[in-house]
């Protein structure tokens, strides 16, 4: 996926990336990333129509990298409305900015680029669930 001087990136998804790539790449550099691309993708294949109970998918690289409640409350609702809206390609979009710099975060990258389909619909169950308890705590979404 090239970045190109026409696509516009998600302020939330950018701030999100920024905010959360110092423990990614803590995180990135003490375990096997390699491991937990190889262990991710074999769990997709195994289970193609895939659906999380509640706002984790129980795959620790996805929950790692997009299920960071914290973040969300501490949006506006304005924010919380342009993160809804948003798709995970904006997400990727955002993260691909590090792709050059940091090789784990390249690689994790590519994962997501590979798997999107699967990873944004599963991505979309866990996101309704979030924006579910956001509207029942009385955020404006």
């Amino acid at each position: 996926m090239m970045m190109s001087e026409d696509i516009k990136l998600n302020p939330v998804w950018v701030r999100y990336c920024s905010n959360r790539m110092e423990d990614w790449l803590s995180w990135s550099r003490k375990v096997h990333i390699r491991s937990y691309i190889e262990l991710t993708e074999r769990f997709m294949e195994l289970h193609p129509h895939y659906i999380p109970s509640g706002t984790e998918s129980n795959l620790i690289l996805l929950d790692k990298m997009l299920m960071d409640r914290d973040f969300i409350d501490s949006l506006t609702d304005t924010g919380i409305k342009v993160w809804a809206d948003s798709n995970l390609i904006d997400f990727v979009r955002a993260l691909d900015i590090y792709s050059s710099r940091y090789p784990e975060i390249k690689v994790i990258a590519n994962l997501f680029k590979r798997r999107i389909q699967w990873l944004d619909r599963v991505y979309r169950f866990a996101r309704a669930e979030i924006i579910a308890d956001l509207r029942n705590s009385g955020r404006q979404i």
